[in-house]
């Protein structure tokens, strides 16, 4: 059986705590994380899997508009300021996004 987060205790501690901040510092060329695996024992869903990711926000984003949900008084620039307060890493790590989804109107 294998497990979808690798638990090396030589890469990081309490592997199976949830602690998503211990992805920030490593660097891409890091073999601490590699969700799909590498060499010729990858996992070989891997572009079906993002092919896939593509197709569901493509046909979400046909039907669906993305509205900013904000706050009573809150501007737009400081929630765009409090969204985008990212980390760019591995993975992108943002704070919590506040949106509606509205139905386009044909």
């Amino acid at each position: 059986m294998t497990s979808p987060l690798d638990p090396n205790l030589k890469c990081y501690q309490d592997p199976h705590e949830f602690r998503p901040s211990r992805w920030y510092n490593i660097s891409a060329e890091s073999e601490s994380f590699v969700g799909f695996g590498i060499g010729p024992r990858a996992c070989i869903g891997r572009k079906f899997t993002i092919l896939e990711s593509i197709y569901f926000l493509t046909v979400l984003l046909k039907d669906y508009k993305i509205e900013p949900l904000l706050s009573s008084g809150k501007a737009l620039d400081t929630w765009v300021r409090e969204v985008f307060d990212a980390k760019c890493l591995i993975a992108l790590a943002i704070n919590k996004v506040p949106v509606r989804f509205v139905r386009r109107t044909k």
